[in-house]
């Protein structure tokens, strides 16, 4: 009993002395960190130790002593665990006050402690007891007083502490008991569990009077080092803050890099402005009366002039300039345009002036709207007034687009600064409104084609689609090569493709001969898509035409030039850029001189004789001088194909242009009085001669045929024929007919045309479609319906005129022979199955066969007002004229002497029918021959004998005339006198020369031209003159 008592004391003391401790340990405001709670420590194992001390020192024997510590620990009260229960509820209250408590660490200045790095040096210090004054007081004071007995001492405790009823005795139950501890007491959070603390034994009284203090205080304050726990949360929040910095530092940076880059972008490539059409400025669809300008420098540069592309006169000082030039004493200058309605102005494109001589062209310029004209607001572009930059030369057009669509009626131009003289050529962009009509530049076809451009991939692929939906009418071939290496296709279109049928004629449409002449290529590609659907849907002119012509139509004789044309689009190529080939040809011009040749021939009279007058044969040194690799394709493709009409469509005009293109020189009066002295020029070539003084010659022999042909496309044309307000660039020329003469017009040398006419049977003309040489694709369904009806009706001029076939009287086909009409000094020859084709208008013709080795045979043929072709064919019998050419050439060519007979004959009635009684003995072939001979015999005499009879009537000696012949003698006498004739010389010569000299280059029978009367000759005064 006695060291129970001593027990529960030395327990109540080691209470009290904990209690001050944590007072001093709170008092130190945590200033002093781990060193303090080790000194505690150290303090409390001190304590133990005394304690320890004391129970050894007690007056028990040792053996009760190692029983004492023995037994085991005194089960818990319920008592007890309550009042650990309510311990553990201020633990947890305390806890929360003083997690809350480190809040005021997250001020700047709170990080300073955990800077410290030295601070666990304070462990080593030695004085760590000195806390422990205090607690030897208490605990040595009850050994210096006598101590009483033990039951007293115990009942005096319990009496003054009120404790006698509570406490009773409790022995321990078994060897192994443990004293309960609370669970969960050692896991404090902010350490790891102390095992030595956890493991040793302390006695917990429960003090109900004591309702403010808590027991464990001690053990609170050495399982948890708030310091430390305050250092490690402050570098928590430290480490949270700089991840929060560093992520709205990273986030911030993103941000702008991702503005940075969406304003890069705006700047590199700016939102897409609203692509529009042209408003038809170039091209003509805007009228000159919607065109006004503030002033105007003289009468050739208005602003009707103002127009894309213009092109001005040779003469600058002419009526027309090249662009519309503001009188230069005025200070405000503009150029309006009217587009009749509102629409949506998106865009302006300007270009110089169009001189030889002068540089001028518009550098800046200002642009401004109005609804009434009166009311002008200039354009901004968010910060004053949008300045646009124009050209830098006077060809290249600029084009400047608008960020946002302005819509408006009017639009001007406001020039601000130029070079030489202020000199504008403009074309506005804008877009119409849908509405419910159509104004008169608005189509909507009926056809569906694929109206676009194509480039040269985009064609060979068209007409490969072409080919496949139609491939019983088409065939696809190429006639040669650029100088690329381009192919130039073509397109076959008939009902037997691939062959030349008989009696079937061959047709040609070509384009593209200048590469930036867009619209004639798009032309003949929306014509073989036309073809071939309506051949499909079995419309009968398509089948007519298809079944009847053989058609070839080449949408790009220069795909080099088109390809660069392209690249540079609709409206933004110059007047010249894809006009020539690689190399620099034209390959308009740049066919071989033949007019010159031809012209040359007729002022020395060679035609017919010497030089043909068709199918002009080259000169060696022709085909290998300067011609292009496209042109000479092209010749080798029109000898190969016998063609009998064809067009080439240009651009920049609209109008067609029929030959000769070349201006005839004028002859010489000298020239002209020579030939008219000599005798050998007929009436009509001396008014030809005399015509051509007056000016310079430039009708074929068919004028009349082409100017019909020219008029069947201009006159099918919706539009051509309006030449009200002139042409594109000037004074109409055509006199309302929409037609011209090119020689007339604009003259070339070498032209395609006239090689055409001049080496092959094809009559060619140039049809310039319109103003705009690329239009923009939005108008080809307009060009479409304007040209349609007019390539139709043209290729059916073909059957216009006469066709036939040339056999021999055996049935053979004759090629190459010439077919010849009267009156038209241009021949046609057959083809290599002898069948030919000759365009005339309607009338009565008397036509011509003529072949080496056969007797020419004339024919009339008439030529009506139906469609189709007349038939004129011909069936030609084989002549002497080889068999005499033989002979000349085995003489040399040289004068036939022959000998007359000694016997005489003299012509009688008798004579002639013992003549005629021989003939009837020969067949009807050597009698036809021997008639035939006789006649030109009797004509050759009758001409010996009146010149004879001219001479003689000069003269005043013989009356009697003695005519001497190579075959016959015949004496003429007079009735009045006979004489005797004189002896005469023999003289030697050849039947031939009295007619004519026969050069060795003559392959044409001299008399083939000469129609004889079967009649008897009489004598009468009788001459014959050839031209």
């Amino acid at each position: 009993m006695r060291a129970e008592v001593l027990l529960i004391w030395s327990s109540l003391a080691l209470c009290c002395v904990l209690i001050c401790a944590g007072e001093e340990v709170q008092e130190s405001k945590l200033s002093r960190g781990r060193v303090q709670v080790r000194e505690s420590k150290g303090l409390v194992k001190h304590r133990r130790l005394e304690e320890e001390g004391d129970v050894l020192m007690s007056d028990e024997p040792a053996e009760a002593m190692e029983a004492e510590k023995t037994k085991p620990k005194k089960k818990k009260t319920p008592e007890e665990i309550e009042a650990a229960k309510a311990r553990k509820a201020a633990e947890k209250e305390a806890k929360a006050k003083k997690q809350k408590a480190p809040k005021p660490t997250k001020k700047p200045k709170a990080p300073k402690p955990t800077k410290k790095p030295k601070q666990p040096k304070p462990t080593k210090k030695p004085k760590a007891p000195k806390p422990t004054k205090p607690a030897k007081t208490t605990t040595t004071e009850p050994p210096n007083l006598k101590p009483p007995s033990i039951e007293e001492e115990e009942e005096k405790l319990l009496i003054e502490l009120g404790w006698d009823t509570l406490i009773r005795p409790v022995t321990p139950e078994g060897p192994g008991w443990e004293e309960p501890v609370e669970p969960g007491l050692d896991l404090v959070p902010g350490r790891y569990p102390d095992k030595k603390l956890t493991t040793s034994t302390e006695v917990i009284m429960y003090i109900p009077e004591e309702t403010t203090t808590v027991p464990f205080v001690g053990p609170w304050y050495e399982e948890y080092d708030y310091a430390d726990l305050a250092a490690k949360k402050q570098e928590e929040e430290e480490e949270r803050a700089r991840k929060e910095k560093a992520e709205k530092a990273e986030r911030l940076r993103k941000k702008w890099e991702e503005e940075e880059e969406e304003r890069l972008k705006q700047i590199s490539v700016p939102t897409e402005p609203k692509k529009c059409p042209p408003l038809g400025v170039e091209s003509h669809r805007v009228e000159d009366d919607q065109l006004l300008a503030s002033s105007q420098s003289h009468h050739g540069f208005t602003a009707q002039r103002g127009r894309l592309n213009m092109q001005g006169s040779d003469n600058e000082d002419d009526l027309y300039g090249g662009a519309w030039c503001a009188e230069p004493e005025e200070r405000n200058h503009w150029l309006e345009v009217d587009a009749r309605r509102e629409v949506e102005f998106t865009g302006v494109i300007t270009q110089g002036r169009n001189s030889e001589q002068q540089e001028d062209f518009v550098s800046s310029y200002f642009v401004a709207f109005s609804n009434d004209s009166r009311d002008w607001t200039v354009l901004h572009d968010g910060y004053a007034e949008w300045l646009f930059y124009g050209n830098v030369d006077k060809d290249t057009p600029v084009m400047s687009q608008f960020n946002t669509p302005v819509v408006a009626r009017y639009i001007r131009i406001l020039p601000q600064s130029w070079n030489g003289s202020l000199c504008l050529r403009a074309e506005v962009l804008a877009c119409q409104f849908s509405s419910s009509y159509l104004s008169e530049n608005e189509v909507n076809t009926s056809d569906d084609l694929d109206f676009r451009h194509h480039n040269y991939k985009d064609m060979r692929q068209m007409m490969k689609v072409i080919n496949e939906e139609c491939p019983n009418i088409t065939r696809i071939y190429n006639i040669g090569k650029s100088s690329q290496g381009l192919k130039m296709y073509a397109m076959e279109i008939s009902d037997n493709p691939g062959e030349h049928e008989t009696g079937e004629p061959e047709f040609r449409y070509t384009a593209g001969i200048h590469g930036n002449e867009a619209l004639g290529r798009e032309l003949l590609l929306l014509l073989m898509q036309f073809l071939c659907k309506e051949y499909n849907d079995e419309n009968p002119r398509v089948r007519r035409l298809v079944d009847g012509v053989r058609i070839h139509l080449v949408p790009s004789l220069n795909p080099d030039a088109y390809e660069l044309a392209y690249e540079m689009g609709s409206e933004m190529g110059n007047w010249a850029l894809g006009h020539w080939t690689e190399e620099g040809y034209d390959i308009f011009q740049n066919f071989p001189d033949l007019n010159s040749i031809l012209w040359s021939a007729e002022d020395r009279g060679w035609v017919p004789r010497i030089v043909p007058n068709h199918h002009i044969p080259l000169m060696e040194n022709f085909l290998n001088g300067s011609l292009a690799v496209e042109t000479k394709a092209i010749i080798t493709w029109m000898e190969r194909n016998p063609f009998v009409l064809g067009a080439n469509l240009q651009g920049g005009e609209k109008l067609v242009a029929y030959p000769f293109d070349m201006q005839r020189p004028p002859a010489s009066s000298t020239d002209s009085r020579r030939w008219r002295t000599n005798g050998e020029m007929n009436e009509e070539t001396w008014a030809r001669i005399q015509r051509q003084n007056e000016g310079a010659l430039r009708e074929t022999p068919d004028d009349a045929m082409f100017r019909w042909l020219a008029m069947s496309y201009a006159h099918s044309h919706l539009t051509m024929t309006e030449t009200y307000r002139g042409s594109c660039h000037g004074d109409d020329v055509t006199g309302g007919q929409g037609i011209t003469n090119r020689a007339n017009w604009k003259p070339v040398v070498g032209s395609m045309n006239d090689f055409s006419y001049l080496h092959t049977n094809c009559f060619e003309l140039s049809i310039f479609l319109g103003c705009d040489k690329f239009p923009h694709e939005s108008e080809l369904p307009l060009e479409w319906e304007n040209n349609r009806e007019a390539l139709l009706s043209f290729m059916e001029q073909v059957n216009r005129g006469i066709k036939g076939i040339v056999r021999d009287v055996e049935g053979n086909l004759v090629s190459n022979a010439t077919i010849t009409v009267e009156g038209i000094r241009h021949d046609v020859r057959t083809a290599v199955g002898g069948d030919y084709w000759r365009l005339l208008n309607p009338g009565e013709y008397k036509v011509t066969a003529k072949a080496d080795g056969y007797t020419p045979q004339t024919r009339l043929c008439m030529v009506g007002y139906d469609s189709g072709a007349t038939p004129c064919s011909f069936t030609m019998a084989r002549s002497n004229w080889d068999r005499i050419k033989q002979i000349m050439a085995l003489n040399g060519k040289r004068p036939i002497r022959l000998v007359t007979k000694a016997n005489v004959v003299k012509t009688t009635p008798a004579s002639t029918v013992g003549v005629s009684s021989t003939i009837a003995e020969t067949d009807e072939h050597a009698i036809a021959q021997k008639a035939e001979r006789l006649r030109r015999l009797r004509i050759m005499r009758l001409r010996r004998l009146r010149l004879q009879r001219l001479r003689a009537s000069q003269s005043t000696t013989p009356t009697t005339t003695t005519t001497t012949t190579t075959t016959t003698t015949t004496t003429t006498t007079t009735p009045t006198t006979t004489t005797t004739p004189p002896p005469e010389t023999e003289r030697t010569t050849s039947w031939y020369d009295s007619w004519f000299p026969v050069d060795s280059w003559s392959t044409e029978n001299p008399f083939d031209s000469i129609v004889f009367d079967s009649g008897p000759t009489q004598d009468y005064p009788f001459e014959y003159t050839i031209d």
